[in-house]
C-alpha cells in the first residue's frame, strides 16, 4: 500500500496543479474522500481478524476433570473408622486430539484415566476404583460476534470405560483381589473454549457421564447384584495446541 501511494504522489501534484490552471476556485482535495481511504480498509482487518480464529485446524488437547461418580455399591460395603461411607469422587486426567473442521463443527478422540482416592477401611486396609475411557467426540460450536475468539459449545463422547476395584487384604477372605468390569458409555458436555495468543485455547466445560458397569467379575466369575457406576457429573478443563490446515 505505501509503494502504490508512492507512486500516486507525482499524479497527484500533476493534477491538482492541472485543476488550479482550469478551475481556480478549486485548490484543495476532498476531505471526506481521503476519509473513506483510510476507514475503508478496517472492514477487512476486522474480518480478518475474525476468520483467523476459526480456521481448519488440528489439535492436541491435555486436559483435568473432576468426576462426582455414583458408585452407590461400592460405598454401601466399605466403612470408615467413624461409621461413614467413602467418597465416590473420582480425578481425572487425559489427552485428546482430532479436527477443528470450522467453526462449527470439531472431531476427536481422547483418552481419559480417572480414580478415587484410596481409602482405608473397617473391611480393608486399602480399597481402590481405577477406570479408563477411551472414546471419540462430536462437537458443534457457535461464536460471539462481539468476542469473534469465544466459543459456546456442545457435544457427545462415546467410547469404552473400564472399571477396575483394586482390593488389599479383605477382611473375610483375607486376600488381595480386583474387581473388574467394561460398558458403553456416553458423556454430554457443554462448555466455552476461548482463543488466547497464537495457537493457543483454553477450555472448560461440564457434563454428565452415563457409565455403569453392572458385569463385574472377580478371577472370571461375575458378581451377582454388584455394579461399579461411575455415572455422576463431571468438570472439565483443557489446555489445546492447534496446528493450521
Amino acid at each position: 500500500m505505501n509503494r502504490f501511494i508512492y507512486y500516486l504522489i507525482p499524479f497527484f501534484f500533476i493534477g491538482t496543479a492541472f485543476a488550479e490552471n482550469h478551475d481556480p476556485k478549486n485548490t484543495s482535495v476532498d476531505p471526506a474522500h481521503s476519509e473513506k481511504i483510510i476507514t475503508d480498509s478496517s472492514p477487512t482487518l476486522s474480518q480478518n481478524e475474525e476468520e483467523g480464529s476459526s480456521k481448519s485446524s488440528l489439535y492436541l488437547q491435555f486436559n483435568t476433570s473432576g468426576l462426582f461418580s455414583s458408585l452407590t455399591d461400592w460405598k454401601i460395603l466399605l466403612h470408615l473408622s467413624d461409621g461413614t461411607h467413602p467418597s465416590s469422587s473420582c480425578m481425572g486426567f487425559g489427552a485428546e486430539s482430532g479436527w477443528v473442521i470450522n467453526k462449527y463443527f470439531q472431531i476427536g478422540i481422547g483418552y481419559e484415566f480417572f480414580f478415587t482416592t484410596k481409602v482405608s477401611t473397617i473391611e480393608t486396609p486399602g480399597d481402590q476404583v481405577n477406570g479408563t475411557f477411551f472414546y471419540g467426540s462430536f462437537r458443534a460450536s457457535t461464536v460471539l460476534e462481539s468476542i469473534p475468539e469465544l466459543y459456546f459449545f456442545g457435544g457427545m463422547d462415546i467410547g469404552s470405560i473400564a472399571a477396575s476395584e483394586v482390593v488389599e487384604n479383605y477382611y473375610y477372605s483375607g486376600r488381595s483381589f480386583n474387581r473388574i468390569g467394561t460398558t458403553t458409555a456416553y458423556r454430554l458436555m457443554i462448555g466455552a473454549q476461548y482463543y488466547i495468543i497464537d495457537n493457543w485455547s483454553i477450555m472448560a466445560g461440564t457434563g454428565y457421564l452415563f457409565g455403569k458397569v453392572n458385569k463385574v467379575t472377580v478371577d472370571g466369575q461375575a458378581l451377582p447384584n454388584y455394579s461399579l457406576d461411575l455415572s455422576g457429573f463431571t468438570l472439565r478443563f483443557a489446555v489445546n495446541y492447534h496446528f493450521p490446515l
